[in-house]
This record gives C-alpha cells, sequence and structure tokens, in this order.
C-alpha cells in the first residue's frame, strides 16, 4: 500500500459503507442482490476523480487506482493466489513507440489486480469463469483547460463492474464453480496488462470455462433502456447463454452490429482468445459511437448509474447458469 494514500482509501471505503448500500438491485434482475446504486456510485466516483489523474499505467498515479481496486477485493473477502500476493500481478515491460523506430524503449513495472472466490462443488471448483476489465486510461495531455483524461465510461464503468461482481458473488457464497476477477493495466498501450496474465496464469488454461471482460457500460440505449452487445458473438455460445439466462431481467443483451465483430479484436478479451479460452466483451450500446472516447470530456457526469447499475446485476443474473455449472460455454470460431 502507498501510504500516503492510505488515509484518503479509509476515508472513502468508509463513505461507501455509510452510502446506503440496502438500495438494492430489482426484485427483477436478481433475488436479494447487494449491488447497490449507491455502491456503484461511489466506486465510479472515485474511479473517474481527477485526484487519479487518468490513471497512466507508466505513471505514478495508476497505483492510486490499483490500491483501492485490491482495497475493495480484501473488503469483499476474495483470496489472493499465492504467486499473486496482496492480490498484485506485477510485472516489468519494455515499451517502445511504435511511431519512433529509434526508440531504445522504457521498462515499466505494471500490476494487474487479482483476486478469486473458490467454488463449493468438489469437482466444479476446479473450473473458472474469468470477469476482467483494465483500469488504466490516458492519463494527462493536451493543451486545453481541462488535461485530465479521466476515463469515466473508458473504463472506470467496467472496472466499477468488476468490484461490484465481486462484492455481490462473495456476499452470496453460493458460486460452485470458482470465480477470478481481475483488472488489467496498460489496456490502452496494446492490452499489455492482459497478455501479461494469460502468459502468467495462476491455473492451467484448460480449467477456465470462460472469460467475460467489460467495456464502456455506463450509458444506455436512445430510448434509456440498459442494452448491451457481446463482441464477436458467434465466436462461441457464451453471447446466447447470457441472453437466454436475462431473459427476466431489464437488461438486454444482443448481437450486435457488424462493427462489434471488428471491436472482439480491441479489448482484453483477445488476449485470452488467442490462447484458445471463450473470451468476449460485454459494452455498453453506445460505446461504439461514443464521441468522447480517449476525450477529456468522458466525465463521471456524462454517465447514468441507474443504467450502469441495471447492467451489472443484469449480468450477474446472466452469469449463474454458468458460475452454478449448469452451462459451458463452446468454442465455435477460434482466433487464428
Amino acid at each position: 500500500m502507498h501510504q500516503k494514500y492510505l488515509k484518503q482509501l479509509i476515508i472513502l471505503v468508509l463513505l461507501l459503507t455509510l452510502s446506503g448500500l440496502n438500495i438494492l438491485c430489482t426484485q427483477q434482475a436478481v433475488d436479494d442482490v447487494s449491488i447497490s446504486q449507491a455502491q456503484v456510485d461511489a466506486h465510479i466516483k472515485y474511479l473517474a476523480s481527477d485526484d487519479l489523474k487518468g490513471r497512466d499505467p507508466f505513471s505514478e498515479d495508476i497505483h492510486m487506482a490499483e490500491d483501492y481496486i485490491a482495497m475493495q477485493f480484501r473488503e469483499a473477502g476474495l483470496k489472493a493466489f499465492d504467486r499473486f500476493p496482496d492480490y498484485r500481478h506485477t510485472f516489468t515491460h519494455l515499451y517502445r513507440d511504435r511511431r519512433n523506430p529509434d526508440d531504445p524503449g522504457t521498462e515499466y513495472t505494471l500490476t494487474n489486480i487479482v483476486g478469486y472466490l473458490e467454488g463449493l462443488d468438489p469437482k466444479l471448483k476446479d473450473e473458472f469463469l474469468i470477469f476482467g476489465a483494465h483500469h488504466d486510461h490516458l492519463g494527462i495531455g493536451g493543451n486545453g483547460e481541462d488535461t485530465i483524461y479521466n476515463g469515466a465510461e473508458d473504463n472506470a464503468s467496467g472496472t466499477t463492474a468488476i468490484i461490484a461482481l465481486a462484492d455481490y458473488f462473495a456476499a452470496h457464497g453460493d458460486n460452485n464453480r470458482s470465480i477470478i476477477f481481475i483488472t488489467f493495466s496498460a489496456e490502452e498501450r496494446g492490452m499489455i496488462g492482459s497478455h501479461r496474465f494469460v502468459q502468467d496464469l495462476p491455473v492451467e488454461k484448460d480449467q477456465i470455462v470462460a472469460m467475460i471482460n467489460f467495456e464502456m457500460i455506463g450509458k444506455p440505449s436512445d430510448d434509456g433502456k440498459p442494452v448491451c452487445y457481446v463482441t464477436g458473438w458467434n465466436r462461441s455460445d457464451l453471447g446466447e447463454i447470457l441472453q437466454k439466462s436475462v431473459s427476466d431481467a431489464p437488461l438486454q443483451i444482443i448481437h450486435g452490429p457488424e462493427i462489434t465483430d471488428r471491436l472482439f479484436f480491441a479489448s482484453d478479451n483477445i488476449s485470452f482468445a488467442r490462447a484458445g479460452i471463450v473470451a468476449h466483451t460485454i459494452a455498453g450500446i453506445q460505446s461504439t459511437g461514443d464521441s468522447l472516447t480517449h476525450h477529456v470530456d468522458d466525465e463521471y457526469e456524462t454517465l447514468d448509474i441507474a443504467n450502469m447499475t441495471a447492467i451489472i446485476c443484469g449480468v450477474a443474473t446472466a452469469s449463474q447458469s454458468l458460475i452454478s455449472g449448469k452451462e459451458t460455454p463452446r468454442l465455435l470460431q477460434p482466433v487464428e
């Protein structure tokens, strides 16, 4: 823990505790679920705040986000893998600017945040479902009055989903399969964190049932409804499983337009898919054409927190058949 941030993080945790956690998802989504709009709001308000200075993975500022996420995993009661103590998968990466062929490169120390819940079933606990999202963004830049790329939608929203789902599933404690929760560093620099995690998997690759990635879930459809698409829909039957399982929830999970098949290659799911793992991204319906993507105006105030909460609750519902062991996704079109 970086000590200069400890006091600030403790205050934030106290605020979370007192921020009305009794405001729950609707009965229609998940019975007795412990994901509240107030909880979601508190997490993303911090992760997208100016204090974190845009979460550049190559800056010291990223540690504030990583410390916060690790604290939430600890508070939820997640276990840490022996090889990733204190929920940290730390590694070095030599980064070269592709625009400069003469760049000798700079070595950075990067950190993914990883925790897990062990499954209850004696056999199924050796199978793992992964929920992931990247916690980095673009940092500081530009010449205008506002120079902080807060990355509220991209991807504090996805990171918030991972924290909320970790808390939810830990509180319920009824998962037959084991669940890994991870937030990746340096996605914006070329999916560096997820690529390295796949190289350093804490379990065998064939133990992983599926990887569900989150990107940009903070904005509703034009008619105000929570709608998400699954990238690369036809590459496995995961989208169909989720769609079928979410039928009674307010969330709509759809195939999406043609661009969503190309976006299958544009987020951290692709690191897993290239390793032969069923892996897709769940993204908000507005994410394909959001004019604020990679813009300093991607701020907390532009998000619909009620919509985010409905999406997270809906995914909690949709993934129940995977976590219980009733459904196992099939890979239909491997990445060549």
